[in-house]
């Protein structure tokens, strides 16, 4: 596959003249990853805000973003091991420093929170294999397991008492 490089970052200026930054050792792949994860997320996140309410609310219009988002169901009660939106929080900061630092990658350390919430839930189900400790497979059972929560709370929802569109 050919490949596209992108554009070096300005790094800076000394004496006068721009140092330049190249960008090339960016991994890409994984930072595609997490942004498709909170991509799809905030996808699940919509809908369930779409369905939770008794009211028809007009959430298409607010556009809100993603911490608002978060924000309007951190007062509503989910039980252990699934309290979610601590975790999406974290995810949106994550995103917002990749996305800021195009040359940052993806650690363990950057992925604890995200990680203890995985084993939790995890470890609540009868577990088949080890908790995952890659970056991308963590965010994989992550994102997984927010959005069968939230499949799962919206097909209850629109079934029992959702609004219908």
């Amino acid at each position: 596959m050919k490949k596209y490089p992108l554009p070096p970052l300005v790094g800076g200026f000394d004496n006068g003249k721009v140092t330049w930054q190249s960008i090339e050792s960016v991994n890409y792949d994984e930072l595609g990853y997490l942004l498709s994860c909170h991509l799809i997320i905030e996808h699940y996140l919509d809908n369930f805000l779409a369905t939770y309410p008794a009211a028809p609310f007009g959430w298409g219009a607010a556009k809100l973003t993603f911490s608002q988002k978060v924000a309007l169901i951190s007062e509503l009660s989910f039980p252990e091991p699934y309290n979610i939106p601590p975790v999406i929080k974290y995810l949106n900061k994550l995103r917002n420093r990749f996305s800021h630092n195009i040359n940052k990658s993806l650690t363990g350390a950057d992925l604890l929170p995200i990680s203890r919430f995985v084993d939790k839930c995890m470890a609540e189900g009868e577990r088949n294999e080890d908790p995952p400790k890659e970056p991308r497979e963590v965010l994989h059972f992550f994102t997984l397991i927010v959005c069968s929560y939230f499949a799962s709370a919206i097909s209850q929802q629109a079934q029992y008492g959702g609004p219908q569109s």
